[in-house]
């Protein structure tokens, strides 16, 4: 016989069993905020991966990025932040348009390079299969799970960041069993 409960009871039943390895009930000690300590925290959020392209000066530029999210459904926005120390910063500002690849679960290594702080700006796609987009020219990822297409409305700086907005111009999506790489607590991550 099935026992039914109602949502209230469930979530009072997971918040009351946060324990240790050992059984004893979690604690957890406020810390200072620095930035070590906001971006292990952060960590915790697991999110997606993807790659963000542009052109400059006719070359196809790119850098991983896992702060992308949408901003609105309608009008169609989307924002990805970009360290204001980034050579990519530049490029993407310049040009006014760019895409977004949500990379697949495969892609980790290719995450790592366009990661990598100081590589050479030409060639960074030459060994990467990917299509140009119809409405920015950008460069989009074959295998990414989903790709967009953006076209900059605003960008608004905010630490030691610039949050760059753009309202999506165009999309497609893989097949549903393609699945996205992930990022947690420092870690690529895939779903099962």
């Amino acid at each position: 016989m099935a026992t039914y409960v109602d949502a209230a009871t469930v979530a009072l039943r997971f918040a009351s069993t946060a324990v240790d390895a050992s059984g004893a009930p979690e604690s957890r000690q406020a810390e200072p905020v620095t930035p070590r300590s906001l971006r292990d925290a952060m960590g915790c959020l697991a999110t997606g991966v993807c790659v963000i392209t542009t052109l400059a000066d006719g070359n196809d530029v790119a850098m991983t990025a896992n702060s992308v999210t949408s901003v609105s459904l309608e009008p169609p926005l989307i924002l990805v932040c970009i360290a204001k120390t980034a050579r990519f910063r530049e490029a993407i500002i310049e040009s006014g348009r760019w895409g977004v690849s949500i990379l697949d679960a495969s892609s980790h290594e290719l995450s790592t390079e366009l990661a990598r702080a100081g590589r050479d700006r030409a060639g960074q796609l030459e060994r990467v299969l990917f299509e140009r987009g119809r409405e920015t020219g950008v460069a989009l990822i074959s295998s990414s799970v989903a790709h967009l297409e953006c076209v900059t409305t605003a960008v608004h700086t905010a630490g030691d960041h610039d949050i760059v907005i753009g309202a999506v111009k165009s999309l497609a999506q893989a097949g549903a069993g393609k699945h996205p790489l992930l990022f947690h607590r420092g870690r690529y991550r895939w779903l099962l």
